[in-house]
């Protein structure tokens, strides 16, 4: 056995690419941790830096050449991560260059593919890849297990198989710390290892996945934009890296630390205060040992702080040479952003308040097209609208003091039409900018633009040409359908709010029902011969975000209603505005029992999680014959919350149980899924419930793999996903998860909205898709039954016993609870299976208990 490493960085390049100083670094901190005998103890590490293609290619060859099976084989890279224009990774060298269009020479850079192969061919079964770069998520995508059995190799190594730990996703940047040596991401990998503080089970050894929960959280401490991910496959994510000490003093007193400041949102509290200076007088730290620690801890919390604080200046310093800023200062300010790892929330949080101080402008104000997209359009758009209302009056009175002048004839281009954008930190489009970036190709950005320029005929042709090339892009068909209802003064608007940047598969399902159903209704004249528009949210699940963009929102008195939003938290926290300011909202897929009665604006088409809970225990306790259970839950979360009290409920009502000490928090910072698992059993659970969310899928995941088939599975819808799917495959077989619909249902074999589906996106469609679907059906059942397109008149139509529609899902009624009415509706079960059969591929594949 042994353990061997290969250091890349790469920090030297060809005219073209930015030098990168940390990456040479990030090698030199890398190798002292893993060659230091108490540390990672690593028998051989070779480093290269600043090498070129070939040479970093065959070195990368060696490393997983002549392995032995029971050898850790450990790569690491810093430096630039490029992807091509279809998509797919390189890691660049020293001699890597770029054409005249800016198209990557692949001979000159190392495929990710190419080191896919090298891993492949591997004899080792222990595999570590670490990658400090750009897009460095991409290389999961095409990596593979082996076809080879599981073969439990019990030393020192861990777990067998192979892990991936990336600095950012596949479609992300990474970040370099100004005015430290090593990037970010290196920076904390490099602490978790040298202090152990990467030790969260506290038992010695410091494993993948214990690396990248420590490194990802102070990551994000500092950065919070970037987002460090875990890829692994088999039990490649328990592979131990390094050794920890257990009794040294100063990691007990930092562990401490720790906890405190991750308490008190970033500071000690009193109490903490308290607790740490009887523990630095147990463990006989002095001060000065006691300060330093804390100061270490503190220091992500410090550097965020001075970030925010860089750019507060800096938006203060440019609306004081002119407000509101230029589109040329907001991409200076952008670009800025991006440069210190801040997401839009911050930047929100910091600039809203200095707004608010600003003085509104006096004077007529004309826009020309790109200031529509200026992030303070709103704020002074009212202004603008008086000045424009002022104007028309002085040209009519003018043109009637002079009635015998001819006047010229303008004639307007017909394929010029209104102009109408939004922006709120590029969070929100009608068509003149690309939210699914993913799905970005040129005649989209073509139809983009001129969008954005008010030429709808030219838009027309370029997002119907985008849909030639793919035809599973909702994006893509809801901006052409908007392109044409712009060129009809007859139209009406709604909005749907979705997270793209957290849950891209969620949004895009949610998207294609939202898409089907507007390009339905206007395909038949449209809702009383007015076409309809959909404004599309980025929300991001994240706090404070769905409250921006529901303020947005209503102050559009255009926005007739809002399909969304797509979580439980995000629903509760913008659905408090849409009651109070009188806009409806229905959501197609927040489960959480909260939502009902939350107010008279707030509806949804999707059954709670009562339904589900029930569903989950019926099959539990008569189905399966088992009558304890452990819960994997995460208790930040509304959905998780709730989902969890209603299986618990339901399961005790049939004769089971679920003690307190197997419901286990996915978010605890020291649960380790391989002890919790173990705990459950010799708890005595037979069943494992996993109630996952974006934020604790991964954790999710590494339970499942634990598992390794020995108890039943139940899950909650959220884990109903493709990724599900990819990332587990056999692992995952013969789990069940509660849905409230699925396209292979016999109950679907002659739906119209199954058939239409198909043939609009030519692929089969989810259950989020459907009931997203049913959503925007009900808004125009409402709005074409109402005696006038009003909100007000809409939430009353909504409301009333005679309101009904047909959906994807069945009969579309709302009880005065906001929930659906029919009870014909329930949850179906679905099993992780092959399909087709004897293949290795898997599938959700709906069963009859």
């Amino acid at each position: 056995m042994a353990k061997v490493a290969l250091l890349i960085g790469v920090s030297e390049y060809e005219p073209g690419l930015t030098l990168l100083p940390a990456a040479a670094k990030d090698v030199e901190a890398m190798q002292r941790v893993l060659q230091n005998s108490e540390i990672g103890g690593f028998d051989e590490v070779k480093v290269l830096v600043n090498p070129r293609r070939q040479a970093m290619e065959e070195a990368i060859e060696t490393l997983f050449d002549s392995r032995q099976r029971d050898d850790l084989v450990l790569l690491f890279f810093s430096g630039h991560g490029i992807k091509d224009e279809s998509g797919k990774l390189y890691f660049a060298t020293c001699n890597t260059r770029k054409n005249l269009q800016g198209r990557l020479f692949e001979t000159t850079a190392v495929a990710a593919s190419s080191v896919h192969k090298f891993m492949t061919n591997s004899r080792s079964k222990h595999q570590v890849v670490i990658l400090d770069c750009c897009f460095s998520g991409a290389f999961a995508e095409g990596m593979a297990a082996k076809e080879e059995g599981f073969v439990d190799v019990k030393n020192q190594l861990g777990g067998e198989g192979r892990a991936v730990l990336t600095s950012s996703t596949s479609t992300q940047y990474s970040f370099e710390q100004q005015g430290a040596d090593t990037s970010t991401y290196t920076h904390y990998i490099v602490e978790g290892l040298q202090t152990g503080a990467a030790d969260r089970d506290e038992n010695g050894w410091i494993s993948v996945d214990e690396l990248h929960e420590y490194a990802k959280s102070k990551v994000q401490e500092v950065a919070p934009a970037m987002k460090p991910e875990i890829y692994a496959i088999k039990e490649g994510y328990k592979i131990n890296i390094a050794k920890a000490p257990i009794d040294d003093p100063k990691l007990k007193y930092r562990r401490e630390v720790e906890y405190w400041v991750e308490s008190g949102n970033g500071e000690i509290s009193f109490t903490g205060r308290a607790a740490l200076e009887g523990l630095q007088e147990e463990l006989e730290l002095t001060s000065e040992e006691a300060a330093a620690i804390e100061t270490k801890v503190l220091e992500p919390v410090e550097v965020y702080k001075k970030k925010l604080q860089r750019y507060e200046q800096a938006f203060r310093n440019e609306i004081k040479l002119g407000f509101p800023p230029s589109d040329k200062t907001r991409t200076n300010l952008k670009r800025l952003q991006q440069a210190l790892g801040l997401r839009d929330e911050d930047i929100a949080l910091i600039e809203a308040p200095i707004i608010v101080e600003q003085p509104l402008i006096a004077s007529p104000v004309i826009f020309p097209p790109s200031r529509l997209r200026n992030s303070n359009f709103l704020q002074y758009v009212g202004t603008s609208i008086i000045g424009v209302f002022l104007g028309g009056i002085l040209v009519y009175f003018l043109l009637r003091q002079t009635p015998n002048t001819p006047q010229p004839i303008v004639q307007t281009p017909i394929n010029l039409c209104t102009k109408d954008a939004y922006n709120l930190n590029d969070r929100m489009s009608l068509g003149e900018e690309i939210l699914l970036k993913q799905d970005t190709n040129p005649d989209k950005e073509a139809g983009v633009n001129a969008f954005l320029e008010g030429k709808c005929q030219l838009a027309v042709e370029k997002f119907n040409s985008s849909r030639k090339v793919n035809l599973t892009d909702p994006e893509a068909l809801i901006y052409l359908n908007n392109a044409e209802a712009r060129q009809k003064e007859n139209r009406l608007k709604i909005a749907v709010s979705v997270p793209v940047g957290t849950d891209l598969n969620l949004a895009k399902e949610i998207l294609r029902g939202v898409a089907q159903a507007q390009d339905e209704v206007n395909k038949n004249n449209g809702i009383d011969g007015k076409l309809l528009q959909v404004a599309i949210a980025n929300d991001n699940e994240e706090p404070g975000t769905a409250t921006q963009i529901a303020k947005a929102l209503i102050e559009d008195r255009e926005v007739l209603a809002v399909v969304g939003a797509a979580s439980s938290d995000a629903t509760i926290e913008a659905g408090s505005l849409y009651n109070t300011k009188g806009l409806v909202a229905i959501s197609s897929t927040s489960t959480s029992v909260n939502i009902s009665n939350f107010g008279p604006y707030i509806f949804r088409t999707v059954p709670s999680d009562q339904v589900a809970g029930e569903t989950l225990a019926d099959y539990m306790v008569k189905k399966l014959r088992k009558n304890k259970a452990a819960i994997f839950f995460n208790s930040r979360n509304l959905y998780s919350r709730s989902l969890k009290d209603e299986f618990v409920t339901a399961v005790q009502k049939k004769g089971g149980q679920v003690s307190q000490e197997n419901q286990f928090d996915l978010i605890s910072f020291n649960l380790v899924a391989e002890n919790a698992v173990k705990q459950a059993m010799s708890q005595g659970a037979e069943v494992l419930m996993l109630i996952s969310d974006s934020e604790t899928r991964d954790k999710v995941y590494q339970v499942i793999q634990v598992n390794n088939h020995q108890l039943n599975i139940l899950g909650g819808d959220n884990i109903f996903s493709k990724k599900t799917l990819d990332t587990l495959g056999k692992q995952a077989e013969g789990m069940v998860v509660a849905i409230p619909w699925h396209i292979d249902n016999p109950s679907n074999s002659n739906s119209k909205f199954v058939n239409d589906s198909q043939k609009l996106w030519k692929a089969p469609v989810s259950w989020r898709t459907a009931t997203s679907y049913d959503a925007t059906k009900a808004i125009i059942a409402g709005l074409l039954n109402s005696n006038t397109n009003s909100r007000e008149e809409l939430q009353k139509t909504l409301h009333s016993q005679a309101f009904s529609v047909d959906g994807a899902t069945g009969r579309i009624q709302f009880l005065p609870s906001g929930d659906r009415k029919d009870k014909d509706n329930p949850f179906v079960l679905v099993k992780v299976q092959q399909k087709p059969p004897g293949t290795d591929k898997y599938d959700f594949v709906p069963f009859k208990p």
